[in-house]
């Protein structure tokens, strides 16, 4: 907290203390950057560079800014990823009973010696071979589309 409160009060000082910064050439060609009016015996190239103030408030807004909307990039990524993966685990869920009940149906189709199905009109109709082996191969088919 300490530290925090010095920067601030730095800062402040800082920009109270801002002024011109002065660039001139000196006698052996080199050039100088002061904040005070080269002496009189410097080149007459001298120029007086307008600096702007800078603001700490502006500086951390903008950072706060940029922290915040990188923070929402996140938080949307994140988002994105659980829905697929959420998404993922429903589809595999999915594929795994359908799995099931296909080995189911056609365990019972291989197993059962008398099998009846409803005919669609209220009742129920006896499965002969033919219709046992069409419904076995539908059980197969799904089989290999839904288990791995």
């Amino acid at each position: 907290m300490r530290n925090l409160m010095f920067l601030v009060l730095l800062f402040l000082f800082v920009s109270a203390a801002h002024g011109q910064i002065y660039k001139w050439v000196d006698q052996q060609g080199k050039t100088q950057y002061t904040d005070y009016p080269p002496p009189p015996g410097a080149s007459k190239h001298e120029k007086m560079i307008a600096v702007p103030a800078w603001s700490p408030s502006t500086h951390e807004e903008s950072g706060e800014k940029a922290a915040f909307e990188e923070e929402q990039i996140d938080k949307e990524r994140r988002a994105m990823r659980e829905a697929t993966r959420s998404k993922q685990l429903a589809e595999a869920n999915v594929k795994k009973e359908n799995c099931l009940r296909a080995q189911s149906n056609l365990d019972l189709l291989k197993h059962t010696e008398r099998l009846s199905v409803p005919d669609g009109d209220g009742g129920v109709m006896d499965v002969d071979d033919e219709l046992r082996q069409k419904f076995m191969d539908e059980a197969l088919k799904n089989i290999a589309a839904y288990c791995d």
